[in-house]
């Protein structure tokens, strides 16, 4: 176990109710779903420069692969290799079939024409393509004319949340949001196994740092741990996001094969700089999209542009719209909005609703409205 972290196997004793119970449906939220509109986004990176080197996350090269069976369903999980100029790069489409490659982030060098392999079980079928120099660059399909695509039937649920002090003003109605979610989610899908995790962080020197609920089938043990957690610690702005990411990435169990996997980033502070970090957010993001784990970030009261550029790189990475609570529901402190054209506000709860059962049916995660791209 990590130094500091607790791990939860089983509920614990809640503490006694602090505040007056929140009622369900009351946060708002929008998002904005860079990998549906890249030239928007290309126009976003070029005016935050400076955001881009703090974070070291340059996102403005990108190739999309899809992978389809003989009847151009989506095939999930189809493991891609990339070789691109002596780098070599893995990922793993999602439930959509689709699955992005940002050489300006995890192959800075490469230039010309690369190779992808892609393997599905037995099935192995190679294609070339050209790294683009600037911008979008081609979208590459791959038929895999023996494959039958089959709907995933597991839904890995996790939930990364920040838990310090400044989050106290809208934590308590999103613990009974995400109850609602998590309840939401099961009753539309009856057919799927759902397994729900979650790792609470703070920061360092704070009395409970990291604490993991491992993934369980139970949604009774899911919602008695989140009812005991309460905001608290902290101090100065950034918090440590590295060290509750890399637990969520490295000590739950995520589900292998044909299932979706999907880790809520929750914060509102950027992560803090430890110099003996061993693992950090650009490690959980070539990570996430080794393993076809999306990332989908919600930024609370109190981000700042720094949270903004940083989660909409994890939402570029893993094709998640950036999300982020908005004033529309009076709750908590001041939301700042998205450097975008246009949002469309929803209740929280069925955005994120919405979004889950989407990408389980091969849809992907989108805007509303939006069908994605074609």
């Amino acid at each position: 176990t990590p130094s500091g972290a607790v791990v939860t196997r089983s509920p614990y004793r809640a503490e006694p109710p602090r505040v007056p119970q929140a009622r369900v449906s009351l946060l708002t939220a929008a998002s904005v779903a860079d990998v549906d509109r890249y030239s928007n986004y290309m126009s976003y990176l070029s005016r935050h420069p400076s955001e881009m080197s703090q974070l070291g996350l340059a996102m403005n090269r990108r190739v999309r692969f899809r992978v389809v069976d003989a009847k151009g369903n989506p095939v999930n999980d189809a493991q891609i290799k990339i070789v691109a100029s002596g780098s070599t790069v893995l990922g793993r489409t999602h439930a959509d079939g689709w699955w992005d490659f940002f050489p300006s982030f995890v192959a800075p060098h490469a230039r010309g024409t690369a190779s992808a392999t892609i393997t599905v079980g037995q099935q192995v079928v190679r294609a070339q393509f050209s790294v683009p120099t600037h911008g979008d660059g081609q979208r590459v399909t791959v038929t895999l004319p023996r494959t039958a695509a089959l709907s995933p039937r597991v839904l890995d649920l996790a939930f990364l949340i920040d838990v310090t002090g400044s989050m106290g003003d809208e934590l308590r109605y999103v613990n009974r949001e995400i109850k609602d979610i998590v309840r939401r989610v099961k009753s539309s899908v009856p057919n799927t196994t759902v397994r729900l995790g979650a790792v609470f962080y703070r920061d360092r020197g704070d009395a409970v740092p990291l604490k993991l609920l491992p993934f369980t089938k139970s949604v009774q043990t899911f919602q008695s741990v989140m009812s005991t957690v309460r905001a608290s610690g902290g101090g100065d702005y950034p918090e440590d996001l590295n060290a509750g990411i890399s637990l969520a990435m490295q000590r739950l169990d995520w589900s292998k094969g044909n299932s979706v996997r999907v880790l809520v980033v929750l914060a509102d502070a950027p992560p803090k700089h430890y110099a003996d970090a061993q693992y950090r957010y650009q490690h959980a993001m070539i990570d996430a999209s080794a393993r076809g784990i999306r990332l989908l970030p919600v930024a609370a009261s109190g981000s700042n542009r720094v949270v903004e550029y940083l989660f909409r790189a994890m939402g570029a990475m893993t094709s998640t719209p950036y999300t982020y609570l908005t004033d529309d529901s009076g709750v908590g402190g001041h939301h700042q909005e998205a450097d975008t054209d246009r949002v469309g506000v929803e209740r929280f709860n069925q955005l994120l609703t919405r979004l889950i059962i989407s990408d389980l049916s091969g849809k992907g995660m989108h805007e509303p409205g939006a069908l994605g791209p074609q």
